[in-house]
This record gives C-alpha cells, structure tokens and sequence, in this order.
C-alpha cells in the first residue's frame, strides 16, 4: 500500500477499533472511509509532519521560482514590446480622464436642463431612466468599463498571462460590440439604450437561478408589470431588449450573434473566435501548452509569448479605439460638452499601438517559424 492508505487505515482503526476480523458491508464502511480521509487532511501536520516540511520547503522554493519568473517575464515582455504597451497605456489613461471629465460636464448638463426635462421614461415607472439621460448614463457607464478590460488585459498581458489576456479581450469585443450597436441603431426617444439599461434586472434574475436569493424585480413592486405592458414578454429573453433593431423587430428571441450580423462586422469574427479558446475548455490551448522541449511539459504560471501579447494587445487597440468613438462623437454633443477634438489623441494613441503590435506579428507569424522564441517561457 501507499504511505498515504497506510495513513488512512490507521485513522480507520482509530474510529473504529476494531480487529482486521471484524466484518462490515461495503455500504458501512463507506461513512467510515470518508470520516478517516476527512480527519487526515484536517490533521494532516500532526499525524505526518515530515509531510508538512515537504510542503513547507515546496513553498518556499515554488515562491521563489514564480518570483524570479513573474520578474523574468515582464522584462522579456516590456523590453521587446515596450513601445506599443506605452501607448496603449497612454490611451487608456487619457480616455480615463475623458470619462471623468463627461461625468462632470454630465452632471453640471442635468443641473441646466433639469432632470425630468432629458430623463422621461418610456416604461413610465416611477424612479426609471430614460430619454437623451439614459443614453449618456448607459454609454458613460460602458466606456468606463472598456477602460478597465482594457487595463487588465495590459496587466495580463504585461505578466505573461496571456491566456487570460485573451478572455478579457473577448469581453472587450462584446462590450465593443453592445457599444456600436446601441450607437448605430438607437435613436431619439433612446429606446432601445433605455430597454438594454433594464436588461440588466433581466440578467441579474436568470443569475440567482437555483439561488436562495429575493428576485430583483421585488424591491420594485410593479415594474415588471411596467416592462411587460411597454415591451411585451419577449423582453424577458436573453438579448430580448435588442430585437427590435434586429431584422424586421418581429424575432421571438435574440443572440450575440445576430447582434454581431446586424453589424456587418463579419470581417472581425474570426478574432473573436480565436479569443474564444483561451475562455472556453477546449483541447485546442492544452494542446498548445505542451512542449516537450521545456523543463516541464506544461507551464503552470505566466510564460513568456511575444507573439501572443502582441496578437491580443493588437486587438485590444483596435477596439478600445471603437469605444472612444460614440462617447465623444455622440455623447459629447448631446451633453453640450465640447470634447469631440480628444478623439483626435485618443485615436492616434491606439493607432499608434496597433501599428507596432501588427508590425511585430506581421514579422514573427509563428506559423512561418520566423521567431524561435515567440513562446519562450523559463520554467513553470
């Protein structure tokens, strides 16, 4: 037997004190077994604590291999990447500002016009938002959080996470595409911004499913019946708050996909496709991982992927760049906030980012094999 059943069995004995001649059906020694495996884990440092030392000594050298390896990695990363990230950081801060600085103009324009002047509801419940309010509430709301994905993705990114780089710019994508869809397809009264703001009740509802948790809709007695009566059960659906800007309005229900169609933003598929695997739990990025030629056949921490950060951080310029657009095309003039010129550095910063990233994918295409260490990671 194995140290670790010759532990358990003495934990058996223990409980039951009984001799090896003692007869039970397997269905009485199960309760047993499980109490035994419970008590050794629980008191694994008592019962065995040569096992601890081992564990203890594996942290401390595991804590310093990932430490001299984080350090590693982001060097290799900045120094061969280093201009691109400057600029995609760059942006990111100056859009930082831009949102902030709306969100003052925001709030000094409903000083001026008067709250129930821009902010009429078209479902008419007391306490919800609607018209030229709803639509700079909602694209403020989404361009701050382009701003964040796009940080993490850098961070990610930065680190040798790319993997993880990857899934947050599929978030990026979605939140992009949400963002071109209210801005092409809605208009003045803002329907369909005011039905995409309540959806989120919609989708904070589906997540409690199986939850013990009060509906959301019950601390707003009445507004469902509201949503019903304005829109129709086919709100309640997922993407339901999109289909009227979908096809002839008459779908009986909605996905991502006919968003992306109703677009023409085919050309962008297969990135996020590609974006798709590392978020999914596929073969295809296992496969990738392994390499015989490593130290360890599967990295366990960040690693070092030139060519993957600059793919994702290619991408990611050129979205966040779409989530500039409405906020200073649309959303600064009907807030009477005269910001529409920052599009201009804002604009050339990702530009400039996307160049450099498309430069070096374009010169170290993995599949040409024209960089050996594209994927170079140093141990984990």
């Amino acid at each position: 037997m194995s140290r670790f059943d010759d532990l358990l069995a003495e934990q058996v004995y223990a409980i039951t004190g009984d001799s090896d001649e003692t007869l039970r059906t397997l269905e009485e020694w199960q309760p047993i077994f499980e109490q035994a495996k419970e008590q050794l884990m629980a008191n694994i440092e008592q019962i065995a604590p040569d096992v601890s030392l081992s564990a203890r000594h594996s942290l401390r050298d595991g804590g310093k291999r990932r430490f001299r390896e984080a350090k590693h990695n982001e060097r290799a990363h900045l120094k061969k990447l280093g201009p691109g990230f400057r600029q995609l950081k760059d942006a990111v801060t100056l859009a930082g500002e831009v949102n902030r600085d709306l969100t003052t103009e925001f709030a000094k324009w409903i000083s001026r016009k008067g709250r129930k002047n821009v902010s009429a509801s078209i479902v008419g419940f007391p306490g919800t938002v609607g018209g030229p309010a709803v639509r700079a509430l909602t694209f403020l709301g989404l361009h701050a959080r382009s701003c964040t994905l796009a940080s993490e993705i850098l961070l990610l990114a930065q680190h040798g996470f790319t993997e993880g780089a990857f899934s947050r710019a599929r978030s990026l994508y979605e939140l992009v595409t949400i963002i071109a869809f209210l801005s092409i397809k809605d208009s003045h009264p803002f329907e369909l911004t005011e039905r995409y703001s309540l959806s989120g009740l919609v989708e904070a509802r589906r997540d409690l499913q199986g939850a013990e948790a009060e509906d959301p809709f019950a601390t707003e007695p009445g507004l469902e019946e509201a949503i019903r009566n304005a829109w129709g059960d086919r709100f309640f659906k997922p993407h339901g708050w999109a289909i009227p800007a979908i096809g002839d309005g008459t779908a009986k229900q909605v996905t991502f996909r006919d968003i992306e169609k109703s677009l023409g933003s085919e050309h962008l598929r297969h990135a996020y496709l590609t974006m798709n695997h590392a978020v999914h739990a596929g073969a295809k990025i296992m496969v990738e991982r392994f390499n015989t030629e490593r130290p360890f056949l599967n990295y366990v921490g960040s690693s070092v992927d030139y060519y993957g950060a600059a793919w994702v951080l290619s991408a990611t310029s050129y979205l966040f760049r779409g989530a500039q657009i409405p906020l200073l095309l649309e959303i600064s003039p009907l807030i009477e906030a005269e910001m529409e010129l920052m599009l201009a550095p804002l604009s050339n910063l990702c530009n400039n980012a996307q160049s450099f990233f498309n430069s070096y994918t374009d010169q170290n295409d993995p599949v040409g094999g024209t960089e050996q260490d594209h994927s170079y990671n140093s141990g984990t």
